[in-house]
């Protein structure tokens, strides 16, 4: 039963200017021991600045990955990025064996977990970036792409990059000529979902997101605006 003081406070946090909370402060994400180099190097394909700093509970560092790599210093909009504690290590060591993880004898839901996952990435735990111009994004990929191909240990260690283009709205061109044009875009089959957007879904496990067995899903946005493009995938679902 809903007391009548749980109520009150509902109704009060409702009334609290949605200025208040004005952007994402932080997100904490955690690499394998010994792998800090190829972790930090993924953010920095991306076009993120990346700080070192001692870590006085770890003999590995912790890292300030700020997203906005022109204005690094703000509070907000950062990944700290640091290596995972023993203590979940032991833990998913664990899990893994109970789930028979990696083996011919793997728990049909592990299975079922990770098949669904592999076909509808963007539908479980995942963290999304979003890029102020489009050829900002277009040169990310092409470098994760490069590096892919160009180093195995790095390229191994990228599961997948779905990518997913534009639809614009009715008599909208433009955005139709500009997917055509696109060095990534060009050749995609897929429409993101919403109008006016792009997205590409990667698929890492160099770093975790939560448990790091499971590999982490990496979302990269851009959003057309303008006159008749008010409508995309995050201010709008279909009926």
């Amino acid at each position: 039963m809903t007391s009548t003081a749980s109520v009150r406070t509902s109704e009060s946090a409702s009334l609290v200017p949605a200025q208040a909370v004005r952007s994402v402060g932080h997100l904490a994400l955690h690499f394998r021991p010994g792998e800090a180099e190829i972790a930090t190097r993924f953010f920095r394909l991306l076009g993120a600045r990346v700080s070192e700093y001692p870590n006085q509970s770890s003999d590995e560092p912790l890292y300030i990955v700020a997203l906005d790599s022109a204005d690094p210093d703000r509070a907000d909009n950062i990944i700290f990025l640091f290596s995972l504690k023993p203590a979940q290590i032991e833990l998913e060591r664990a899990i893994g064996e109970a789930l028979g993880a990696g083996t011919s004898d793997e728990h049909p839901a592990l299975k079922a977990f990770l098949d669904h996952r592999s076909r509808w990435p963007e539908s479980y735990l995942h963290f999304g970036l979003h890029f102020a111009e489009l050829g900002e994004l277009e040169a990310a990929v092409l470098r994760i792409r490069t590096e892919t191909a160009a180093d195995p240990a790095f390229g191994a260690r990228v599961d997948s990059i779905q990518l997913l283009k534009a639809r614009g709205g009715d008599g909208d061109y433009a955005i139709a000529k500009r997917m055509a044009e696109s060095p990534v875009f060009s050749g995609a089959d897929a429409f993101a979902y919403g109008r006016h957007a792009v997205q590409v879904h990667i698929r890492t496990d160099l770093f975790a997101t939560g448990l790091a067995m499971f590999g982490s899903v990496v979302e990269l946005d851009y959003v057309f605006t303008g006159p008749g493009r008010e409508r995309n995938p995050f201010n709008w679902v279909a009926p």
